[in-house]
């Protein structure tokens, strides 16, 4: 008798298991977000990163996840609408991750980008290394630099030149164009076109050529007029970390040592 109480417990039980396991194989991931809320480059935060991750998974983002919401998420936002669009949905096109976009953007079955439609930008570069610095640590960096100043820098693969003012930073450098002339050589080595690449520099602080990596993805608060250039980019030297999490990026340290000669 008590053999067969068990054995029925065991045979509900699986029966159990199965019909879960053919309910979360037959249905869509449920889409992570509040009734009614709407992402666009207002947005931050870990669901940005959520989204970022998604659409790079499915292959509209070609960069790491930022935790902000700018013009990459937004056109590979774009682009993901566009698929679903010209795939027969009724999908509105518009850059932002609203409750629709996100429930088609989490089911299971998301349609991803064609191979063909992806396209990295890279900017020039040469075989060999037109300038080198010294790699000095991150806090001895911050105690060099001077709120509103202009410092020298070289790209290190084309030996392109052109000012940036520092405009703040703990975890890292902000820094923006001096001139207009100066975001258009930023511009070029960055493949004219703002992405989340990343170049080795050599910046010049009080005489000393340091190596640096910097992104060629402007952002956030602007505090110099008329340069071209709407926000500030990230400049990261040895010890430096991201804003997301205060992680070291791997990108920027390796292009750091590169920038080194090493």
């Amino acid at each position: 008798m008590c053999y067969n109480k068990a054995m029925k417990r065991i045979i509900a039980l699986l029966t159990a298991v199965l019909a879960a396991l053919c309910v979360c194989v037959g249905a869509p991931a449920a889409a992570p977000t509040q009734d009614g809320v709407i992402y666009d480059n207002s947005s931050s935060g870990p669901m940005v990163v959520r989204i970022q991750m998604r659409l790079r998974e499915l292959g509209y983002l070609n960069f790491k996840p930022t935790g902000s919401y700018r013009g990459m998420t937004a056109a590979a936002a774009k682009a993901f609408q566009i698929n679903y669009r010209d795939s027969g949905y009724d999908v509105m096109v518009d850059g932002k991750i609203g409750p629709q976009s996100l429930e088609y953007l989490f089911m299971f079955n998301a349609l991803r980008v064609s191979l063909a439609d992806v396209s990295i930008p890279s900017g020039p570069r040469n075989d060999t290394l037109a300038a080198t610095g010294n790699i000095v640590s991150w806090s001895e960096v911050m105690s060099m630099l001077r709120d509103g100043e202009s410092y020298s820098v070289v790209d290190c693969y084309t030996g392109v030149g052109f000012d940036l003012v520092f405009t703040g930073g703990a975890n890292h450098a902000e820094m923006e164009a001096a001139t207009a002339e100066d975001a258009l050589n930023f511009n070029y080595i960055c493949g004219s076109a703002h992405n989340y690449l990343k170049r080795p520099i050599v910046i010049t602080i009080d005489g000393q050529p340091i190596a640096a990596s910097i992104q060629c993805y402007p952002h956030g608060d602007d505090s110099v007029a008329d340069n071209d250039m709407a926000g500030h980019v990230c400049v990261f030297f040895e010890g430096s970390v991201s804003h997301v999490g205060s992680l070291p990026d791997v990108e920027h340290s390796e292009n750091i040592y590169i920038a080194a000669g090493q």
